[in-house]
C-alpha cells in the first residue's frame, strides 16, 4: 500500500537523519502524467495521506499533508491540522515551503513534482498559474532555519 510505504520511508528518515533523507529523497520521481494533473498540492496530498484532508491516523502527522503538530504551529497553523479547511492546510504548507523547500515532504514532493514556484503559485484549486517545469531549487537545505525539521510536513 502507497500510504504505509509513504509512512515506512517517512519513519526511516527521521529515524536515519539527514543521511536517510538524502537518501530517499531520489525515490519515487514524479512521472509526466503526475506533473501535468490537478493541483499540485492534492498530488502532494494524494501521496501523503491517500487525498483525504481531514485523516489522523493516530501516527502523529495530521491532515491531507500529513503535518506533526510542531511544524503546524511553527509555521502559523491553529488548531488541528486535519481539523480545518484543505486551504487553510495550503496556507501552512506554503509558509513550510519558502523556509524548508519541497524537502519538507522529502518522498511525496519528488513523486507529485512540487517545486517551491508551483507550490507558493497553487492554491489547491487545481488552476495551478505556475508553468514552471519541475527543478532542483529548494531541495534539502533548511535555509539556516531553526523551525522544525518536517518529516512528511
Amino acid at each position: 500500500m502507497k500510504t504505509t510505504m509513504t509512512n515506512s520511508l517517512r519513519k526511516i528518515a527521521l529515524l536515519g537523519g539527514a543521511g536517510a533523507v538524502a537518501a530517499v529523497g531520489f525515490v519515487g520521481a514524479a512521472s509526466p502524467a503526475q506533473a501535468d494533473s490537478g493541483s499540485v498540492w492534492d498530488r502532494v496530498a494524494e501521496c501523503e495521506s491517500g487525498g483525504d484532508w481531514s485523516i489522523n491516523t493516530g501516527n502523529g502527522y495530521y491532515g491531507g499533508l500529513q503535518f506533526s503538530l510542531q511544524t503546524w504551529e511553527a509555521f502559523g497553523g491553529e488548531g488541528m491540522p486535519h481539523e480545518v479547511s484543505k486551504a487553510e492546510q495550503i496556507d501552512v504548507a506554503q509558509e513550510t515551503l519558502k523556509e524548508q523547500g519541497p524537502g519538507a515532504w522529502p518522498v511525496c514532493s519528488q513523486e507529485a513534482g512540487l517545486t517551491v514556484e508551483n507550490g507558493l503559485a497553487d492554491d489547491g484549486s487545481g488552476s495551478d498559474d505556475s508553468d514552471e517545469g519541475r527543478s532542483d531549487e529548494g531541495g534539502d537545505s533548511d535555509g539556516g532555519s531553526d523551525k522544525p525539521q518536517l518529516g512528511g510536513a
